[in-house]
């Protein structure tokens, strides 16, 4: 039920690639574009009939996905559709209707799904869209996803917006996804190994939200997140961020082509490892950030493995910090070593926050890191600027 529930959330983010036709006399010809890009995007989709009705256009029967994964949509109709597939196709709004369905005794049910602003780009030449991308759009959102079982909630999500934006000018797209408010209860779900032990732990039941924001440049292939904050109540809140460059249009065409060549001769993997290769050697490394800061979460993992090996909290601390000198020795930089050992030993001693950051002078050539890690796996902290804090939030 859930999977069934996630390929419709999932088909929002393609149809949120999907949608547009000209003329009522063009919506045969917007579905079968739509089709084209969708495959190539490795999203397939197919559907029954299309037609117009003034300017906007149906497609009946959508299918999204293939095989024993695909999901049917049903009828989809894309509001004031404009253009041609020769020159690009526009639609101002792609409202989706309420899903619902019961399996096994849940019900799921995904509420206010929508999509505005979006486009095709026209099969003459290259792409003219943001990015050199065959599909883009401007907002999409989810009103709510909720899957319940004899009127008792198991998981619930609410407030789903993405948003895209093109500054003028310069030609850089930033996008801002925010996951909403979720829920989700452990108790109620069917029991096995992973719901017994987060009963145990002392989560019942989950609740938190989530938010990302990401900036990328296409013309000097500066990819930027900053940050992904994922917040769980009672537990804690995770963020990662980072910046990486190289990341231009020509880069993700290269990759999607060998992508394809390793999909269609995996005997000559090796041909295109290579090739892969030759294509990271691109990308550098500007800037990542893990951290992690804590809501009791941690004291109450130390409680229940403690509690598993018969130990107190304090004597399960002593066992692993015992263990980080013989595990990082493999680096041989004893004073990277007692760097982590040393933060690492606070934060269990008393869980504030957690840091892992790298930050260097200037971009690491994508090589320069593999290379490194190959041959000289010591040099890493120096070369990347790695540091590992604790308590510093």
């Amino acid at each position: 039920m859930t999977s069934t529930s996630s390929r419709v959330i999932a088909s929002l983010a393609f149809v949120l690639l999907g949608s547009s036709a000209g003329l009522a006399a063009d919506a045969q010809a917007f579905g079968d574009r739509l089709k084209e890009l969708a495959g190539q995007s490795d999203m397939p989709i197919s559907f029954t009939a299309a037609e117009s009705i003034g300017e906007n256009v149906i497609l009946k029967g959508v299918t999204l996905g293939a095989g024993p994964e695909a999901s049917m949509i049903g009828d989809v109709t894309f509001e004031n559709v404009t253009g041609s597939t020769a020159e690009g196709w526009n639609v101002e709004q792609v409202p989706f209707a309420d899903f619902n369905k019961t399996e096994e005794g849940k019900q799921a049910t995904v509420t206010g799904m929508a999509i505005s602003g979006l486009q095709l780009a026209g099969s003459q030449g290259a792409s003219t869209l943001p990015g050199g991308s065959p599909i883009f759009f401007d907002e999409a959102s989810v009103e709510s996803v909720a899957i319940t079982e004899g009127g008792k909630s198991l998981f619930s999500l609410s407030g789903t917006e993405w948003t895209n934006a093109v500054e003028s000018g310069s030609g850089t797209i930033t996008s801002n996804f925010n996951l909403g408010d979720f829920s989700l209860d452990f108790a109620s779900l069917p029991a096995d190994e992973t719901t017994k032990a987060m009963q145990e732990v002392g989560y019942p039941q989950v609740a938190g939200s989530g938010s990302v924001e990401m900036s990328w440049d296409p013309k000097s292939g500066e990819l930027s997140l900053a940050p992904f904050d994922l917040t769980v109540k009672d537990a804690g809140k995770f963020n990662f961020a980072y910046q990486i460059n190289g990341y231009t249009p020509s880069f993700v065409q290269s990759l999607q082509q060998i992508q394809a060549q390793m999909a269609a001769d995996p005997a000559g993997a090796s041909n295109s490892g290579m090739a892969l290769i030759g294509l990271v050697s691109q990308l550098s490394l500007a800037s990542l950030e893990i951290g992690f800061a804590d809501d009791s979460l941690t004291n109450k993992l130390l409680d229940y493995y403690a509690k598993k090996n018969g130990q107190t909290r304090e004597q399960l601390i002593d066992q692993v910090i015992a263990t980080l000198p013989p595990m990082l020795a493999m680096l041989q930089n004893p004073e990277f070593q007692g760097t982590v050992t040393t933060a690492v030993t606070s934060f269990l001693k008393d869980p504030k926050s957690l840091t892992i950051s790298v930050d260097p002078d200037a971009p690491v050539a994508a090589t320069q890191i593999i290379g490194a890690a190959m041959g000289a796996p010591q040099t890493l902290p120096q070369v990347l600027q790695l540091e590992v804090t604790a308590n510093d939030q």
